[in-house]
C-alpha cells in the first residue's frame, strides 16, 4: 500500500482508546518515513521496492529516525502556530517512541502480509515468512474495518463526555 493513507485506519482505535498516550501525528509521519525508500525506488527505478527499510531492522531504525524528527518538527510548529497541545513538555518522548513504532512495526507487518519482495526478517531469514496469501484488498479491508470501529469509539467517548458534563453542571 505505497503512500495511501489506508495504513493509518489501524492508529484510529487505539487513538481513540489510550488517548494521552498515543500520538496520530506522529504515528502519521512514521508511515511516510517508512515510505521514502519505496518513493526514490520508484521514482529512479533502481532497488528493491520493498528494501531494507521493510525490515524489522529497518522498522526499528526508522522508527528511532520518525520518533526524534516528529517530536521536533511538531514542537517547532507548535511554536510557531502557538499550539498548547503540542508544546515542548506536553508530548513526551514515551508517546513519541511508542508512537512511531507502532507506526514503523505495523507498516511493516501489514506490507509482509501482502508484498512478496517485503524480507521481514532480513539478514537472518530470506523471503517473506508472513507471505500466507493475504489479498491486498483483505488487508485494506481490515485497515478500513479499524478506522471505522476507532472512529465510532471516538465518537462515543465524545458523546459520553457531553452527557456526563452536562449532568456535572445540573447537579
Amino acid at each position: 500500500m505505497p503512500f495511501t493513507p489506508i495504513h493509518l485506519g489501524i492508529a484510529v482505535p487505539v487513538k481513540a482508546v489510550s488517548e494521552k498516550k498515543f500520538n496520530f501525528l506522529v504515528f502519521a509521519w512514521s508511515q511516510i518515513v517508512m515510505d521514502l525508500q519505496p518513493l526514490i525506488v520508484i521514482l529512479t527505478h533502481r532497488g528493491q521496492t520493498h528494501g531494507i527499510t521493510h525490515t524489522l531492522i529497518g522498522a526499528i531504525v526508522l522508527g528511532l529516525v520518525a520518533a526524534v524528527s516528529g517530536k521536533v518538527a511538531l514542537e517547532v510548529v507548535a511554536k510557531i502556530f502557538n499550539w498548547r497541545f503540542l508544546q515542548s513538555g506536553v508530548l513526551s518522548w514515551k508517546v513519541v517512541f511508542i508512537s512511531a513504532y507502532f507506526g514503523t512495526l505495523s507498516h511493516v507487518l501489514l506490507d509482509a502480509l501482502i508484498y512478496p519482495d517485503v524480507e521481514l526478517l532480513w539478514p537472518f531469514v530470506e523471503g517473506n515468512p508472513l507471505r500466507i496469501g493475504f489479498l491486498s484488498s483483505e488487508v485494506i479491508g481490515f485497515c478500513l474495518l479499524c478506522g471505522l470501529v476507532g472512529g465510532v469509539i471516538w465518537l462515543a467517548k465524545v458523546v459520553f463526555r457531553k452527557i456526563k458534563t452536562r449532568q456535572s453542571k445540573i447537579d
